[in-house]
């Protein structure tokens, strides 16, 4: 009679943390490299250009390098498990008042159906706090220069987004067509110099 070995094999699960981020570079720089725990994960990030969606762990080290160049600023981020983050390239290489920083701020991404999610970012270093108007009504209010306004929603449709000091009547007047991203989101952010140096200003989605 033989005898019969049953063997049983535990298999372990691994679960790993993670999170969903977007890296927007806003900063009036060279295009640059960004590492991320010392691996090149975006390489020549254009000036105003953002990445998809990207899918990293809770615990990270962003680097930032000219492009093709050595790192030259690093950034350590610890974020929340199934979070999602808009991290921003802000401020000037080398000043001392609006000096380079990653930017960074829980968000949503997505929306309900026929509604847009916006995230505004305040990233012109030398604009005032502003009100930010839809169609010539007040959007957000006293936004400042490194803020976040946090998500919020609006019906999809098409507008003219204006910037205004706070309290004062709009300065720039800008096309935003959402009606066609109902149920998505963007991330809105003034960029540039409002003294009219180059770059100048502007909204950018």
């Amino acid at each position: 009679m033989k005898n019969i070995i049953i063997t049983t094999i535990t298999l372990a699960t691994v679960i790993f943390s993670s999170t969903h981020v977007q890296v927007i570079h806003n900063s009036a720089s060279p295009t640059v490299d960004v590492y991320v725990d010392g691996a090149l994960a975006v390489e020549d990030f254009m000036y105003r250009t953002a990445t998809p969606v990207l899918e990293l762990g809770t615990t990270f080290t962003v680097g930032i390098a000219p492009a093709d160049g050595e790192v030259i600023a690093e950034f350590p981020f610890e974020l929340m498990d199934g979070g999602e983050y808009v991290v921003v390239a802000t401020g000037l290489l080398g000043d001392d008042v609006t000096p380079f920083n990653l930017a960074a701020t829980a968000t949503t991404f997505g929306a309900d159906a026929g509604n847009v999610g916006l995230e505004v970012y305040h990233g012109s270093t030398d604009a005032p706090a502003v009100d930010v108007l839809a169609d010539g009504g007040v959007l957000l209010s006293n936004l400042s220069y490194g803020e976040f306004s946090g998500y919020t929603q609006v019906p999809a449709a098409d507008y003219v987004i204006g910037v205004a000091p706070t309290g004062g009547e709009s300065i720039a007047d800008f096309s935003a067509p959402l009606s066609g991203l109902g149920g998505g989101s963007a991330v809105v952010f003034a960029s540039g110099f409002l003294s009219g140096d180059d770059p100048a200003f502007g909204l950018f989605a």
